[in-house]
Order: C-alpha cells, then structure tokens, then sequence
C-alpha cells in the first residue's frame, strides 16, 4: 500500500475540492450546488455510527476517529449543510441503532430489501471486494478450490455478523446444510485471532481491511489473502428513515453525486494507494 497522506492534508483536500465550485459559485451557482444548498437552508448535526474497519474507520488516542470513509462522510454531509459526531459500536448494534433513529447514518453499506424498509440509501460511492483470508502455510492447498466447495467439505467460515457479502454468499448462508459453517464475529480483528487459534479455517474480509490487519499486527507470515475475489459491489451511505428527513437525505444524496462527479472521492480512494 502506497504511504497515506498527511490527515490534515488530506481533511484540506476533502475540503478544498467539495468548496471549489461552491466559491466560484457566488455570481452563477451550478444547479447541483444550489441544490444541495437549498436542501440544507438550516445547518444540521448528524450521528454517524462507526465500528473499528481500519482503514475505513478507526480510533487514534485521544479518542479521535479517522478513516477512508470518516473522511468521506465528512465532506459528503459538509456538502449537505451538515456537521457529524460519532457513534462507536459493533456493527450488528449500529444497525439496530440507526433502525430505531439513535444513529443517523452509517457508511460502506450494502442496500438490501430488508433494510429499506427502516432506511434510505444514497447513490454508490465506492466499491468493496471481499477475499478469503487463510493460514499461510494451507494457501497453496485451499485457494485452488471455491468457496462452495469449501463450505461442503466441512470447513469454517469466519464472518463478521450483519455484514452484507454479495448474493452468492448470503445464498451459502442461508442454506440449511452449509449455513451452519459460517461462524460470525462481532468485529473483524476477531476473526484474525480465531483463525490463528484454529477456531476457523478461513475468513471473508474485505480487502483494504484485511491489509491494513495484517499489516498492523504483523500477521503477514503467517495470514494470507486469496488470489481472487469472492464478490465485489456497490457501497452506498444508510440513512436512518427514523430520524433524518427527507429533504436531509436528497441533499446527501446531491452532495454524494457532486463529490463523484468532481473527481474528489476519486482523489481521496487512490490516496489509499492498492493493498
């Protein structure tokens, strides 16, 4: 992974890109700006909940909370008129929150039926890939064969618990025969230790995540990542139907589609260099 950029640099490009057109804007403001603008006329403060997924969001002394995403919400609510605090939880308890309005918003989420029916999503805004992570030393012995087949054969499957995988995954899950192999976790570390005791044989983690584990607790001589890709899809930002009005979230929404259109998340996601 390429070195990240300097936090208050980076804060100052999120920043500085979302508010360039809006400067120039003073004479001829662009429809989408004022937009945004008029969906916002009163500044907000939203709660945004976060589970520890570094790079995405993580926690620094001081209590002060970071990541790819934080950054990214930061700028995307600025846009909207609106300012953030944060909510740490594990992800399971995040959604139950954001369901009954405690939370406002949570980012890297996966739209799925169910939960339209307690929240509101944005447009896409990044894309995730999931890899199956192993022992080193069975890496040459398992990655040849599919997940499914995995599954079938008995072995475990570490997951974390209300995380969204993709269709063909959540098809595994839930069958009665091979659900029973998957094994979930509150939160992702925990699957780092569990197949390092051999509670599990393998784990689905996300691909930035499983790097920045594995470079963080000096795993790589002994954790593994896959050489292809279980799934990849579309992540978007889960707004609470409980507690954030509509026209709050179509100004997220416009504030979502300025930012991609821009290029400043674009920007801000190869800052993060491949892991």
């Amino acid at each position: 992974m390429k070195p990240l950029m300097p936090v208050w640099l980076l804060a100052m490009l999120l920043y500085l890109t979302a508010c360039q057109e809006a400067e120039v804007a003073s004479e001829t403001p662009p429809e989408s700006l004022t937009t945004v603008t008029d969906k916002a006329q009163n500044r907000c403060e939203l709660v945004m909940g976060w589970d520890p997924w570094a790079p995405y969001q993580y926690e620094i002394a001081g209590g002060r909370v970071f990541g790819l995403d934080v950054d990214l919400m930061n700028a995307v609510s600025a846009g909207a008129g609106c300012t953030l605090r944060y909510k740490k939880d594990t992800w399971g308890n995040l959604l139950q929150a954001l369901k009954a309005g405690d939370v406002d918003l949570l980012a890297g989420a996966t739209q799925t039926p169910e939960r339209l029916t307690f929240a509101r999503f944005t447009s896409p805004y990044r894309t995730e890939e999931f890899y199956l992570y192993l022992p080193v030393d069975q890496q040459s012995e398992l990655t040849g064969e599919n997940l499914v087949s995995m599954v079938a054969s008995g072995l475990r499957i570490g997951v974390v618990d209300g995380y969204v995988y993709g269709p063909a995954i959540m098809a595994l899950q839930d069958a009665p025969e091979l659900g029973q192999q998957f094994h979930y976790a509150a939160m992702a570390e925990t699957n780092f230790a569990r197949l390092l005791d051999g509670a599990i044989d393998a784990f689905i983690e996300d691909r930035y995540v499983g790097a920045a584990i594995t470079r963080h607790k000096n795993l790589g001589s002994r954790i593994a990542r896959g050489r292809t890709h279980l799934t990849s899809s579309p992540v978007r930002i889960m707004v609470s139907r409980a507690s954030v009005n509509e026209d709050t979230f179509n100004a997220l929404e416009a504030s979502v589609l300025e930012l991609s259109a821009n290029g400043a998340i674009d920007k801000v996601l190869s800052l993060y260099g491949e892991p």
